[in-house]
């Protein structure tokens, strides 16, 4: 399927339809409210990467009549155009392909998993390649793996191409990362918030508690260092920012009349 039927629209639509598409199904799809529909999500979420970007977009409009054009005329070899790139390579410039064709995988994970690393194996070539990613993964962030790839097609004895893996981390509504550091917010009572307490929070890889000051307020910012995002390859993170939210639990008349005794005195 391509990536206009995912999205549900012409391959003429425009930028502005496209976009209206992608949140109209991503909020469908989304495994947080629809959990048989993570697989779509993955496949949406594929789509509007290109799509969704100009230059991705036209590369993938041209490949997309390419392939069309070398199914249609050669009986279907899809390959074809492989083999005339790994046989002739770049022979206009003089030069010919001296590896094989790099393999490229989209890697869907958690918030979580991008906050705490994973380790990942993917089959590749009859074999399987592992690797160990650490914490502090972003959307969008690529790493490539040297002579993981594909093989020469017609001349084993040259280097393999390169696995390069796209990192796409599925979001995750208790938290908004902001650079390194992640929101979250906490509802608690009015009182317990003018008072202080320690309450327990939630962060990506579990709880942590923490203890709001006294003469706290609604909608005040707590800073807890070191316990943001990782930042990739070091020991460091940024913050957790917690909003403190009020609720206001209904009072009987007893409570009531002890806040009025307070606020005339």
């Amino acid at each position: 399927m391509s990536h206009y039927a995912t999205l549900g629209v012409d391959s003429n639509a425009t930028a502005i339809e496209i976009k209206k598409a992608y949140r109209t199904l991503s909020k469908k799809y989304h495994p947080d409210k629809n959990p048989d529909g993570a697989e779509r999500f993955k496949n949406i979420a594929d789509a509007y990467d290109t799509l969704g970007d100009e230059k991705k977009r036209t590369e993938y409009d041209a490949y997309s009549s390419n392939q069309r054009f070398f199914n249609g005329g050669f009986g279907g070899r899809e390959n074809l155009s492989d083999m005339f790139d790994q046989v002739f390579g770049n022979a206009f410039n003089g030069q010919s392909r001296q590896r094989g064709h790099d393999y490229r995988v989209d890697m869907h994970i958690s918030f979580g998993e991008a906050y705490t690393g994973i380790s990942k194996t993917f089959e590749l070539n009859g074999g399987r390649v592992s690797v160990d990613f650490k914490p502090g993964l972003l959307n969008g962030q690529k790493f490539k793996l040297k002579g993981k790839g594909e093989p020469h097609q017609l001349n084993t004895s040259l280097p393999n191409g390169d696995l390069i893996v796209t990192i796409h981390v599925i979001p995750q509504a208790d938290f908004i990362l902001q650079g390194t550091d992640i929101w979250v917010e906490k509802s608690l009572p009015w009182w317990d918030i003018l008072l202080g307490c320690e309450i327990s929070i939630l962060i990506p890889d579990g709880y942590i508690t923490i203890k709001i000051p006294k003469g706290s307020y609604p909608g005040k910012t707590l800073r807890i260092k070191e316990k943001g995002f990782p930042i990739y390859g070091t020991e460091n993170k940024g913050a957790i920012l917690c909003r403190l939210n009020a609720s206001y639990p209904e009072l009987n008349d007893d409570q009531l009349e002890y806040i009025h005794k307070i606020k005339n005195n």
